[in-house]
């Protein structure tokens, strides 16, 4: 029998859940347990969920298989507090609906920023020292210790050396750029950032010089994108502004692809003129035969920079920790807001 004096808590989770969204279940259930009683139903992604599920005690709803509508809100008369993954997007939420009665969405897609930031930041310290390079040398039992200067084994004609000592640019300053600016200023790097979004307080803490994106171009060594895929990102990095990059130049993409003239950037890395390291791609997955496997001048991995362990497991806690101060009468810390989805959609 449920206690009634503990809050209800749904957790709804599509059939492939645990492979998508590994340690995510039973951090949630274990977290939601200690605030209340925790129900757990499997539900097709399309299926509208208050045709398979009772609401009528929940609380918090963390979604994560099947379609609230606003017929399911109507069946969840004691709901305070949705928590899902969108892309900070809200696409197949009743937005209007859950506003209209206070419902915050706690949406947990800041929970990859950590890992997305990291992996930026090995992929660009990886091409510096030619790390994959090296390791690749040694595991084929390729001849060593022919290195042209003594043990110097960088490439001279690309960025090389030490990310603290180049001059760094980034560009979108949000969870996963303002992460990256930080440690590479903690690093002694020069950085400037460019990001119309954010405000001069976020640059201070990023350790980063306001920048335009001209003054973006000629100031940067080392170039991150790390902007999310909104609509006014598109091709801020355009071919006009690649040809402008100084020879030699690293660029380090993650998050998506799409504020990056890919032709124009894959034109320049394959003439030998600039260096990338790429987590996501124009063409995904990247094709077996895609000129940009197997170069000297790249190092990539297969968009995996957010899928860590930590980062699921942070996918929890935002919710567990938003649905517990929603309980106490205290406002979300992570609620979707209008403002953020207008700026990743547009709408």
């Amino acid at each position: 029998m449920r206690d009634p004096e503990r809050p209800v808590f749904v957790f709804t989770r599509h059939p492939d859940f645990d492979l998508e969204w590994p340690f995510v279940a039973e951090r949630l259930t274990a977290g939601l347990g200690e605030l209340g009683t925790v129900r757990v139903a499997e539900v097709p992604g399309g299926e509208p969920l208050h045709q398979r599920v009772d609401l009528q005690a929940a609380v918090g709803l963390a979604l994560f298989g099947g379609r609230l509508t606003e017929a399911g809100l109507a069946a969840a008369p004691h709901l305070l507090a949705v928590g899902c993954n969108t892309d900070n997007t809200g696409d197949g939420l009743p937005l209007d609906a859950l506003w209209q009665r206070e419902i915050p969405v706690i949406d947990t897609t800041r929970a990859w920023g950590a890992s997305v930031a990291e992996c930026a930041l090995g992929l660009a310290l990886g091409a510096l020292r030619r790390i994959p390079q090296w390791h690749g040398r040694l595991a084929a039992g390729e001849p060593l210790w022919d290195f042209r200067y003594q043990q110097f084994c960088d490439d001279p004609g690309f960025a090389n050396g030490e990310l603290g000592a180049r001059r760094v640019g980034v560009l979108g300053l949000g969870q996963i750029g303002g992460r990256i600016a930080r440690v590479c200023a903690a690093l002694g790097s020069d950085v400037v950032a460019h990001d119309p979004f954010a405000a001069e307080e976020r640059f201070r803490a990023a350790g980063a010089r306001p920048a335009d994106l001209e003054t973006l171009v000629a100031h940067s060594e080392v170039l991150f994108v790390a902007v999310p895929p909104t609509p006014s990102a598109r091709g801020l990095l355009s071919a006009e502004r690649i040809g402008r990059l100084r020879r030699g130049t690293l660029v380090v993409v993650v998050t998506r692809a799409h504020a990056v003239d890919m032709a124009a950037l894959r034109r320049r890395i394959l003439a030998d003129e600039l260096a990338g390291a790429f987590d996501v791609y124009d063409v995904e997955p990247l094709p077996p035969d895609d000129p940009l496997r197997g170069r000297d001048n790249v190092v990539h991995t297969p968009h995996i920079a957010g899928r860590t362990r930590d980062a699921n497991l942070r996918t929890a806690d935002l919710i567990i920790e938003d649905f517990g101060r929603v309980l106490r009468g205290l406002p979300a810390q992570h609620g979707l807001t209008r403002e953020a989805i207008r700026a990743r959609t547009a709408r």
